[in-house]
């Protein structure tokens, strides 16, 4: 069965994982995200909203962007997550950006925000129409919303690779949610992405694709696919198994990655959309 990736519980017991990522994952990510920042355009003094903030990287860019005038604020379902973040911050003496344990699912945040942003973190609600609508309600008059969300899994090998050639080694079963159900997945579809801000009350809505590789180099493909299945929906399989286990899940991710080897390594595909808009004036 799929993991039920819409409570507090299930990102709890993610959150050590996430808030030691770090390696070629998270520079794919980021290098994804970066399309959304720029489309969001965050400016000095603004005060920005980050919904999904995990543990807290993308709260700190936006802060870093919006300078000292300004302000971050990162919010996630998570209380565990939430105080990654927040040692993040702190060991980075990140002193504007703060972060929030709050459910937009459940009641919107405080209003005024300048703009909205989100880096692969609002796949996952199990009631997209309200949170997108209180999402909405904490954006000023006139304010700008951008978020990453993957496309499709048959345009991500980098994750479907690797997460079903793992499976069978780790003992795990893995099954992918239903069309539109909570997950990665949920927000593939740039119809349904365009209706849901749009019902929210966004307008000049756009969605568009951006794409790239993950590039795993030979020497460290070992370590990097071992960290690919820690932080993802694998994650609490792969930890829980002996070394015999991980050693073979590593090795048949890599096996199965080989349509995708070029000379200095493998170059997994990745995609994912940019969703864009503002509330109006």
């Amino acid at each position: 069965m799929a993991a039920d990736v819409t409570g507090a519980e299930y990102w709890d017991r993610r959150a050590e994982a996430w808030a030691n990522r770090e390696g070629l994952v998270e520079r794919f990510t980021e290098d994804l995200g970066r399309a959304g920042i720029d489309a969001l355009a965050p400016s000095a003094g603004e005060r920005v909203l980050d919904v999904g903030c995990g543990p807290g990287l993308t709260t700190i860019d936006l802060a870093g962007r919006v300078g000292p005038r300004g302000s971050a604020v990162g919010l996630d379902i998570s209380p565990a997550m939430v105080v990654a973040a927040e040692q993040r911050a702190a060991t980075g003496g990140i002193a504007n950006a703060r972060f929030v344990v709050h459910d937009l699912e459940a009641a919107p945040f405080e209003g005024g925000f300048d703009a909205v942003y989100s880096r692969f973190g609002v796949m996952f609600f199990a009631r997209p129409e309200r949170a997108f609508a209180n999402l909405v309600a904490s954006l000023r008059a006139g304010g700008r919303f951008a978020a990453v969300v993957w496309a499709d899994p048959g345009e991500n090998p980098w994750m479907a690779v690797t997460n079903l050639a793992a499976a069978g080694p780790l003992g795990a079963e893995l099954t992918l949610p239903d069309p539109g159900a909570p997950g990665p997945f949920s927000l593939a579809d740039p119809e349904r992405v365009t209706g849901l801000l749009e019902a929210a009350g966004l307008v000049d809505v756009a969605v568009d694709p951006v794409g790239g590789h993950l590039e795993l180099p030979v020497d460290d493909a070992p370590f990097e696919v071992a960290s690919m299945l820690h932080i993802g929906p694998l994650g609490e399989a792969f930890a829980a198994a002996d070394q015999g286990r991980r050693a073979a899940a590593v090795a048949a991710v890599l096996e199965a990655a080989e349509p995708f080897r070029v000379d200095r390594g493998w170059e997994l595909p990745g995609r994912a959309l940019v969703a864009t808009g503002a509330r109006p004036d």
